[in-house]
């Protein structure tokens, strides 16, 4: 079979679909890749081929502009920040379009596998009679923000002759049920794989370690949505440089995770700092034993796989859902970045480091996590699709 794989600029929404693409590769498949120029490398350092469906864009275009160009306020109140978030998913799907639409035309696959929010693949499928499968991207959403996008995307849609996004033939869902949104719609269980960008592991992490190690990361689109200084907490001082600064005083060997670029503006480190870069998170979270961070798709996703407790920091309304759900099963702890100050984050640290309930919690998620079918497994699911 010819497979095209559909997918936002975005490293969250492309590398949890990768190892299923790799599956169906393995198995005999011509797979291909569709998505912005900006995912050419990832895609083409994935071993798989691309084709662009867009120039060079950021997803913050879609985000906080609106069709217009007029810059949009992010919304504070939850229900309205997700609104935002899924009308710029349906922005997005506007824009590539009509490239995947071309690409789908000359291209001719038998199937293809979109995204949950690249509406886009799913629309230019079934426009030629395609089967189409949605591959989630771990904790997912809540439907409210797919059905806000859908409606963004209305004009295109109806224009394909279509009132409202055409069902997929099958939904693979990679979410550990046991934290799935109640609002899920119903769909295969598959086990997340985790997919990393190529690097080396450093020797650090196959070294025996005297104290405990902390993992701090904003993964790959919070720093460039915000930067570094525009993210406040207690005392007016960046969030980044604050935690920095706040949490080896709990006696531990704080690793961060994030670009050389953003590593540049944190100035001098303590000694207890190392400025990792970016690390192949499946390589570096078992030799560690706490992760802060973003509430990235990808991020949190690694951590589960882990078994690896978590400090979630979340700013918008997805990573306030996810790590909602996370925090009441007892795996994790929730804060709202809008409330942050260095007593919350040593208190929450320690809680998460000295409590062997959460371990636990995080445990029972990694062994529900393994327990699933891999992507390799559910190929023949795939396969009679066509």
């Amino acid at each position: 079979m010819r497979i095209l794989v559909t997918t936002g600029p975005a490293y969250g929404l492309l590398n949890p679909v990768v190892p299923m693409a790799w599956a169906l590769r393995s198995s005999g498949h011509d797979v291909m890749v569709a998505g912005p120029e900006p995912m050419a490398e990832m895609v083409n350092g994935s071993g798989l081929p691309f084709v662009p469906t867009w120039g060079y864009m950021h997803m913050k275009e879609v985000m906080l502009f609106d069709r217009q160009g007029n810059a949009l306020v992010p919304a504070p109140e939850e229900d309205a920040a997700l609104e935002q978030i899924g009308r710029g998913f349906g922005r997005l799907s506007a824009r590539v379009l009509k490239r995947t639409m071309d690409v789908v035309e000359n291209w001719k696959p038998d199937l293809v596998i979109a995204e949950p929010h690249l509406y886009a693949g799913g629309a230019a499928a079934a426009a030629f009679g395609i089967p189409w499968v949605e591959h989630g991207i771990g904790m997912g959403y809540r439907q409210q923000c797919d059905d806000w996008g859908i409606d963004e995307f209305g004009p295109e849609l109806a224009e394909l002759g279509f009132d409202g996004l055409p069902d997929p033939a099958l939904i693979l869902d990679n979410c550990p049920p046991t934290v799935r949104r109640d609002d899920a719609k119903p769909g295969v269980d598959m086990r997340y794989v985790a997919y990393d960008k190529p690097g080396t592991v450093p020797s650090w992490v196959l070294e025996k370690r005297s104290k405990p190690r902390l993992l701090l990361t904003l993964g790959t689109v919070e720093p460039k949505f915000v930067g570094v200084d525009s993210r406040q907490i207690g005392g007016g001082m960046p969030l980044f440089n604050e935690l920095i600064r706040t949490l080896p005083t709990l006696g531990m060997e704080l690793v961060i995770g994030a670009s050389d670029e953003v590593v540049a503006q944190l100035g001098p480190l303590p000694d207890s700092v190392i400025a990792a870069g970016w690390l192949p998170l499946t390589s570096v979270l078992p030799a560690c034993d706490l992760a802060v961070h973003h509430v990235g798709a990808g991020t949190t996703m690694a951590c589960l796989l882990a078994g690896l407790p978590q400090l979630l920091i979340s700013r918008n309304a997805e990573q306030t859902d996810t790590a909602r759900r996370l925090d009441a099963f007892g795996a994790a702890r929730q804060i709202v970045s809008d409330d942050v100050d260095p007593s919350l984050i040593i208190d929450a640290c320690q809680a998460l480091l000295e409590e062997p309930s959460y371990r636990k919690q995080a445990q029972v998620l990694r062994e529900e996590v393994l327990s699933l079918p891999s992507p390799s497994e559910l190929v023949p699911l795939i396969e009679k699709l066509v």
